[in-house]
């Protein structure tokens, strides 16, 4: 027969299962409520936040990982923006841990070329999160739609069915032109312009449809954030543009193992080179993007290349190398 005393004495088992609760009760409060609104509720538990008023985030990353110092990699950009010639770059740079960034030629704006896919293949995500699409909808080629100037769907003949998972897929990673036609002839303006109006990015395009670096970068900060897009969608428009084997201009200053998730463009009728993308350093993550207008003399594409190579490089070198 047991005792009084033995009957109260908690088991291993209860143990485990009291902290399991609370476990879940913290998590599900964080997600739910955040930390300011639950300090009170935790203190009750035996836990508390000792920064309430800070972003919970800023927990999980060392204080070494927030670089804010970018005076000298900020002059050593300037300098090799200043050997393409003034006013044919346009070059954005920022560090997302802490928001610190470099603009340079912010007065520039440049023909987008390939770089216009990205905000479309969002918007086509939008209409799939918004039930117009489902990613397995199948869309027909037309033969207007052929495109042979980049990707290979073109060689397909007029009424092969393609998915929109497929098209948006070709289109990132492969630069598609005949999946970017034909997604413009299947949607609509509103359904275009749902990414400028919903992210507050009347000033990406101007009035000839050309655009800074800077307002660019803005769209992958809403990717990265997943401020536009499910987290899901957000994920799947990064990973697509992190399998493009194009390695010429930034990429090729980055160390191979490193994730570079980018969009690239190029165009010899409006002398574009252009390049842009999220750097994945572990804990040292960062936006950066390159664009250049070529002035009509022989050899612009090399040296429009070896100066994409040079900023890809002097930034992944300055922010791997860091040390406060």
């Amino acid at each position: 027969m047991k005792t009084h005393e033995q009957n109260n004495t908690e088991s291993p088992t209860t143990t485990w299962k009291l902290l399991a609760l609370i476990f879940f009760f913290v998590s599900v409060s964080l997600a739910v409520w955040g930390w300011p609104a639950i300090t009170g509720r935790l203190s009750n538990v035996g836990f508390s936040n000792p920064y309430p008023l800070i972003d919970p985030a800023r927990s999980f990353t060392p204080q070494e990982h927030f670089i804010v110092n970018l005076q000298p990699l900020r002059e050593e950009l300037r300098e090799l923006v200043q050997k393409e010639g003034p006013g044919s770059v346009s070059l954005y740079f920022e560090f997302l841990n802490t928001g610190a960034n470099i603009n340079i030629g912010q007065e520039v704006r440049i023909w987008p070329a390939s770089l216009s896919k990205l905000p479309l293949a969002m918007a086509v995500m939008k209409k799939v999160e918004d039930g117009a699409w489902q990613l397995d909808t199948e869309l027909v080629l037309k033969e207007e739609e052929k495109d042979a100037e980049f990707g290979a769907l073109f060689q397909n003949p007029a009424g092969t069915t393609f998915t929109v998972e497929r098209l948006l897929q070709e289109l990132l990673t492969n630069s598609d032109n005949t999946a970017y036609h034909i997604f413009l002839e299947n949607m609509n303006p509103p359904e275009l312009d749902s990414i400028i109006i919903e992210t507050g990015l009347e000033e990406l395009f101007d009035k000839k449809g050309w655009f800074s670096a800077k307002e660019y970068s803005r769209l992958w900060r809403a990717l990265y954030t997943s401020s536009f897009l499910k987290r899901g969608n957000s994920t799947r428009i990064l990973k697509w543009l992190s399998e493009t084997d194009f390695d010429e201009y930034l990429a090729s200053g980055i160390d191979k193992n490193i994730l570079f998730a980018h969009k690239w463009g190029r165009n010899q009728n409006y002398r574009v080179f252009l390049d842009s993308g999220i750097v994945y350093i572990p804990n040292r993550p960062y936006i950066i993007t390159v664009m250049i207008r070529g002035d009509g003399s022989a050899g612009e594409e090399g040296r429009a290349t070896m100066i994409l190579q040079n900023i890809g490089s002097t930034v992944y070198n300055y922010i791997i190398s860091y040390t406060n």
